[in-house]
C-alpha cells in the first residue's frame, strides 16, 4: 500500500510539474521571441515536455539511483541528463511543428535544409542555454541538499539572520547499542552502517514533512513545523514508517553487517529560538528548553525500553491519531530537569 500511495504522489508532482512547465515555457517563449498563438503554443509543448522528463527523471531515477554518489559526479550527471532532455524536446517539437505545418513526414523534414539551419543557427544558443540553466540549479540543488532542507532559501534571504522564535515538533531518534555495534564490525564497516541506516530513514522523514536538523553521532533530530507535525500525525507516522522502512530492508542489513537497526525516539512540542550563528562557519540552529526536553524524553525511552515516548504537551496538540494509542507512563523526573514531566508511549494499533 506505502509503495501504491507513494508511487501515485510522484505521478501527481510529475503531472503537476509538467503543467507549471507549460506556463512557463509558454511566458518564455511569447517573451523570447514574441506574443503570438504559434509561440506561445510550441513554447508551452516544449516546457511542459522538459518538465514531465525532468520530473520523471528526479522523482523515479535521480531520488533512487543517484543519493550515494559524490557531489560532482551527481551534478554532472543531472546537468548531462538536462541537457539531453531540452535538446530533445525541442528538437521533437520543432520537427513535429514543421512537419505538420509542410504536411512532411518527420524523416523527410529533418532531411530538409530549414532543419540544417536550424542545428546551426539557433540551436547553439539553445545548448549553451541549456547547459548554463541545467548546471547552475543541478549545483544549487545538490548545495541545498547538504545543507539540509530549505536551509540554503533561508541564507539567500535571511529569514533568520535576526533570531525568531517559533514553536515546532521535535523528535530525538537515537541508535540502540551503538558502541556495541562499532566494537563488533569495526569503525570502516559501523561508518558504511550507520550512513545505510542514515540514507534510508531519509525518505520516511521527508514523506512526513519533516526536517532533518542535525546528525548527533548515532543519533538524528527531525523538526515539524506545528501544521506538518499535526497533520496525518506526521510525528508519530514517521517513527513507524522509519521502522516499516528497516523492517524491509532486514535481510539486506544482515547480509551487509549482520545486524539490523535498532532505534528509540522522544518527541516533545514547544518554542525554540532559530537563528544563524558563527562567522568563518555559519549555521542556521535551534535553542530551548524544548531540545533538552525531546532528548531527555528519548533517554527515559531506553529506561523504561519503550520505543517511542512523548509528552503531553505534544500529545494534546497532536491527539493520538487514526491507528495510533497512547499509553500514560506517568509524571517523570527526566535528568537535568526541576518539574516533572508526564509523558505517554505511542503504539500502533
Amino acid at each position: 500500500m506505502s509503495f501504491k500511495v507513494n508511487t501515485s504522489a510522484k505521478l501527481k508532482t510529475v503531472l503537476i510539474a509538467a503543467v507549471t512547465g507549460g506556463v512557463i515555457g509558454t511566458l518564455f517563449t511569447c517573451i523570447a521571441f514574441g506574443m503570438d498563438l504559434e509561440h506561445a503554443v510550441k513554447g508551452f509543448i516544449a516546457g511542459a515536455i522538459i518538465s514531465f522528463l525532468s520530473a520523471l527523471f528526479e522523482k523515479f531515477i535521480f531520488e533512487v539511483k543517484l543519493k550515494k554518489l559524490n557531489f560532482s559526479l551527481i551534478v554532472l550527471m543531472r546537468t548531462f541528463v538536462y541537457i539531453l532532455i531540452i535538446s530533445f524536446s525541442v528538437l521533437t517539437v520543432w520537427v513535429v511543428h514543421e512537419s505538420l505545418l509542410n504536411s512532411r513526414g518527420f524523416i523527410a523534414t529533418v532531411m530538409t535544409d530549414d532543419f540544417s539551419n536550424f542545428l546551426t543557427g539557433i540551436f547553439p544558443y539553445i545548448l549553451i542555454f541549456a547547459f548554463t540553466i541545467s548546471f547552475f540549479m543541478n549545483f544549487m540543488v545538490q548545495i541545498n541538499r547538504l545543507l539540509g532542507k530549505g536551509v540554503l532559501l533561508s541564507y539567500i534571504t535571511g529569514k533568520y539572520h535576526k533570531p525568531k522564535a517559533e514553536k515546532r515538533f521535535f523528535m530525538f531518534l537515537d541508535l540502540e547499542s551503538s558502541t556495541t555495534i562499532a566494537e563488533t564490525i569495526g569503525p570502516v564497516k559501523y561508518h558504511e552502517f550507520m550512513n545505510s541506516y542514515f540514507f534510508d530513514i531519509n525518505d520516511p522523514i521527508i514523506s512526513s514533512k519533516g526536517e532533518i536538523y542535525q546528525y548527533v553521532g548515532d543519533e538524528v533530530v527531525i523538526s515539524w513545523k506545528v501544521e506538518n507535525g499535526i497533520k496525518n500525525s506526521n510525528c508519530i507516522k514517521c517513527y513507524f514508517d522509519i521502522k516499516d522502512k528497516i523492517g524491509s530492508l532486514q535481510d539486506s542489513y544482515i547480509k551487509k553487517f549482520g545486524l539490523i537497526p535498532g532505534f528509540k525516539a522522544g518527541v516533545h512540542y514547544g518554542e525554540v529560538v532559530i537563528g544563524e550563528v558563527g562567522d568563518s562557519r555559519k549555521e542556521i540552529v535551534f535553542h530551548g528548553d524544548v531540545m533538552n526536553t525531546a532528548s531527555r524524553i528519548q533517554g527515559y525511552s531506553k529506561v523504561l525500553n519503550k520505543q517511542i515516548l512523548i509528552s503531553k504537551e505534544a500529545l494534546q496538540l497532536l491527539g493520538t491519531g487514526k491507528g495510533y494509542s497512547a499509553i500514560s507512563m506517568g509524571n517523570v523526573k527526566l535528568k537535568g530537569k526541576e518539574h516533572e514531566v508526564e509523558i505517554y508511549e505511542m503504539i500502533r494499533n
